[in-house]
């Protein structure tokens, strides 16, 4: 899928997986969507594509996605939606390639929407 070994160098940022819930607002009580985590903050690092798979998924809905590495967590799921912890920006899940060998380090490539969803954003 994506080249090249994984170094704690390369683990750049942190990411939270969660669902988006209808969540009452502090100061007004009205329910408003926010990102719920359901796991720990953890380190992720941001992986490219080469240009021969990058021209296979070109006109897919692959094209307009991007590629995270991170530590490997059995309870991660495509129904799950990811969250940049500096950013707040919470993006769609597409895919997860979880690595399933019995290595004591183990990593899962997940491909996230490049977008993040609108009224999410920042929060």
């Amino acid at each position: 899928m994506v080249s090249g070994k994984l170094k704690p160098s390369n683990f750049v940022g942190k990411v939270e997986f969660g669902t988006v819930k209808s969540v009452p607002n502090k100061n007004t009580g009205q329910k408003v969507p926010s990102f719920v985590p359901s796991t720990s903050q953890m380190r992720y690092a941001p992986r490219s594509r080469s240009i021969t798979q990058s021209d296979s998924i070109f006109g897919t809905s692959m094209q307009d996605t991007k590629i995270i590495a991170v530590r490997h967590n059995e309870s991660l799921t495509d129904q799950l939606k990811v969250r940049f912890v500096k950013t707040g920006k919470v993006h769609n899940i597409k895919y997860i390639s979880s690595d399933e060998s019995n290595t004591p380090i183990a990593f899962d490539y997940v491909t996230i929407d490049k977008e993040p969803l609108g009224a999410l954003d920042g929060t």
